[in-house]
């Protein structure tokens, strides 16, 4: 028969278990609020039971409880999911944010914008081809051409701030993926001593999980947690995190349990469309030309990012690069072959006479004799620097020609003095009859003066006008922009529904709390009331027994 401190044992046990569940439910909550935190369960089981003899044979008594283990409420396939969809949510964020401080620089539809600004200057040579000779009109085709450029001039100079803002974003990105790489590593190295130790430190594993749940913000994450071969008589294990591809042939491996690996920083520059651009590189790859991390396809805000600044950026410049450089060429075109108030002395050895370009490249002297279309971006259109001075040299009606030589020669007056046609206002009225089309250019695109592609001449953009070119680049940018709003949304749906489901299964409920308070409250009351019991039991045995009344 087991003795009676026997039962004091067993009740000591029944104390200190259900004070050590008590103590577990008051920290977990204590940190319901905590951000990463993730519920904690106290394990009890019974202990070894005890044998004793009895009629001739053995018989088992539970010898009380206690408390084997403190686990985390976590599950691993629900992180790994929780992970990989936050990695797509926000790369779709970042798209989104990005395309539309894009959109906003189109300032669509507006009176305010480029498209307005067209219409304008068009509809300023139209006013002009009525009264040629009115500087009032003639002051108006200056000032519309000055705002058009400007305009040009601000979108560019936006697309250059925002790739700038962008390689910005990709350094600082590049500085937090190391910054986690390290603190994870730290981490590793103090839950790897504790486990060394017996203990489970399940705090810091909390703080882990926090930092790979941010890393997955920037790139793709995969978490790979195995047991330790080192340690066959405890629980210890190695942690280890890929970013990006976890198929690229590269070692995409960030974390290996006590070693972390870096991006270079200051990251090396590449020219990406002429511009320096920062590459994402591994610190320790000693090849002359390193290769860039695979950080896989549309997950991460650092891909976001990367893909914007070297496609969608530079598609967007190229589009109003090539929409200033047609309405340049067409303008010019025209141009050239007329005159203003002031009669032109250029001449070209085949057509005779010529007259000056209305856009440049900013360059001084804007011309060259005879004048050639200058290749001009939406950055360098400039209005011809002789026209902003000299209102008379804006051409609105065609030279007058002495046909008799060969190249014709600048028509005369009776003084010999070059001849200017009062009154003609048919180039302006040609000029603005490039807002709806190209049949005032049909003999120029004809003799390829816009180019030609395998033999067929081209138009000065890709489009029926400059307003349908125009137009349809603004259309593909809000299809762009709705196409990121889309998959952003149906990924935050994902992310709101994965994270509810952790947030169930690790979160701290705090009315399931409370009752686990009362449960053990009580459990312990119940102990304490075995002890006082056994008590008076030790009391009968040693202070009463053996005495007579």
């Amino acid at each position: 028969m087991s003795s009676t401190f026997f039962g004091l044992e067993v009740s000591r046990r029944a104390l200190a278990s259900q004070q050590a569940a008590l103590n577990i439910t008051g920290h977990n909550i204590a940190n319901a609020n905590t951000q990463g935190y993730t519920r904690q369960v106290g394990n009890l089981t019974t202990t070894t039971p005890y044998t004793i003899s009895v009629a001739g044979g053995k018989m088992s008594l539970g010898s009380g409880v206690t408390l084997e283990t403190v686990t985390r409420a976590r599950d691993a396939y629900v992180d790994r999911q929780f992970r990989g969809e936050t990695s797509k949510q926000q790369y779709w964020a970042g798209r989104e944010d990005t395309l539309q401080k894009i959109e906003g620089i189109l300032n669509e539809p507006s009176d305010n914008s480029l498209h307005t600004d067209m219409d304008n200057f068009w509809n300023a040579w139209s006013d002009l081809s009525k009264n040629p000779e009115n500087m009032g009109a003639r002051s108006v085709v200056r000032e519309r051409a000055l705002t058009l450029t400007e305009s040009f001039h601000h979108i560019a100079q936006q697309v250059s701030d925002m790739r700038e803002n962008l390689n910005s974003s990709i350094n600082v990105q590049i500085h937090q993926i190391n910054s986690y790489g390290q603190q994870i590593k730290d981490l590793n190295d103090q839950i790897k001593r504790s486990e060394v130790a017996g203990d489970n430190p399940n705090d810091l594993r909390d703080q882990r999980d926090l930092i790979v749940d941010q890393l997955s913000k920037l790139v793709s994450v995969r978490v790979v947690e195995t047991k330790d071969p080192s340690f066959t008589d405890r629980n210890v294990n190695n942690f280890k995190v890929i970013i990006g591809n976890e198929n690229s042939p590269e070692n995409n491996t960030l974390v290996d349990d006590s070693t972390v690996r870096f991006l270079e920083e200051p990251p090396p520059q590449k020219l990406i469309n002429g511009h320096n651009s920062s590459l994402v590189v591994w610190s320790d790859d000693l090849n002359p030309v390193k290769k860039e991390v695979d950080l896989g396809s549309k997950v991460g805000m650092l891909a976001a990012n990367i893909e914007i600044r070297d496609v969608d950026l530079p598609k967007f410049g190229d589009q109003f690069d090539k929409l200033a450089q047609g309405i340049a060429s067409a303008v010019n075109a025209l141009h050239q072959t007329g005159q203003g108030l002031t009669a032109e002395t250029q001449t070209d050895s085949v057509v005779g006479p010529v007259g000056i370009n209305f856009f440049t490249n900013g360059s001084n002297p804007a011309t060259t004799n005879p004048p050639e279309l200058p290749v001009i971006t939406a950055s360098t259109i400039t209005l011809n620097f002789i026209i902003e001075n000299d209102l008379n040299r804006i051409a609105t009606g065609t030279i007058p020609l002495n046909n008799e030589t060969d190249p014709p020669t600048h028509a005369q007056d009776a003084e010999g003095n070059p001849l200017v046609t009062v009154g003609d206002g048919s180039i302006a009225r040609a000029l603005s009859s490039l807002s709806g089309g190209w049949s005032a250019l049909k003999d120029l695109i004809a003799s390829g003066k816009f180019g030609e592609i395998d033999g067929i001449p081209q138009n000065p953009v890709s489009g029926a006008s400059f307003g349908d070119y125009y137009g349809s680049n603004v259309a593909q940018m809000g299809v762009d922009v709705q196409q990121a709003e889309r998959m952003k949304a149906g990924q935050d749906v994902l992310v709101i529904h994965l994270s509810n489901q952790r947030e169930s299964y690790s979160g701290v409920s705090l009315d399931e709390e409370m009752t686990n308070l009362v449960r053990f409250q009580k459990s312990y009351s119940a102990a304490a009331r075995m002890v006082t019991m056994m008590d008076d039991m030790l009391d009968t045995i040693v202070n009463r027994m053996g005495l007579t009344r």
